[in-house]
């Protein structure tokens, strides 16, 4: 009987949770509904944006940052209701995205010499410097 009661009790809880949405069920990955939806529904509402844009003269980065993030979210949204939240089927769909939209944006480029010795000589210098500057004043304290 006291178990019984233990159950039930943890059952209205756990469908209390997953009404509120504070429990992830799992549901197996439909791949053909991802691609259904991404391609019919959230590509074209990106693409639609983007053909305001001049992609192919220069990069369009910071002008369609919003439009992006709609686009990702759309993703986001079509991944939680197919259940394919494995990260690569997601990038693969981003992959073509920059491929056609942004591949004029440059790539981050490291520093130029002058700048990187600039940025790390100080860090290295004072790790240097430190100890014997330590070892230093002890020993004049001392004597």
């Amino acid at each position: 009987m006291e178990n019984r009661l233990a159950f039930t009790i943890s059952a209205y809880i756990y469908i209390l949770f997953a009404s509120a949405g504070f429990t992830e069920t799992y549901v197996p990955c439909d791949r053909s509904t991802f691609d259904d939806y991404v391609n019919n529904y959230c590509i074209p509402a990106f693409n639609q944006s983007m053909a305001s844009t001049s992609y192919r003269a220069r990069c369009p980065w910071p002008n369609t940052r919003r439009s992006y993030i709609m686009l990702d979210m759309c993703v986001e949204q079509v991944v939680r209701l197919s259940g394919c939240v494995e990260p690569s089927i997601k990038d693969e769909v981003f992959l073509g995205i920059h491929k056609t939209y942004f591949s004029l944006c440059s790539y981050m480029q490291d520093p130029d010499l002058g700048t990187l010795l600039l940025l790390v000589l100080p860090c290295i210098l004072t790790a240097l410097i430190l100890p014997f500057t330590c070892t230093y004043l002890t020993a004049c304290r001392a004597a």
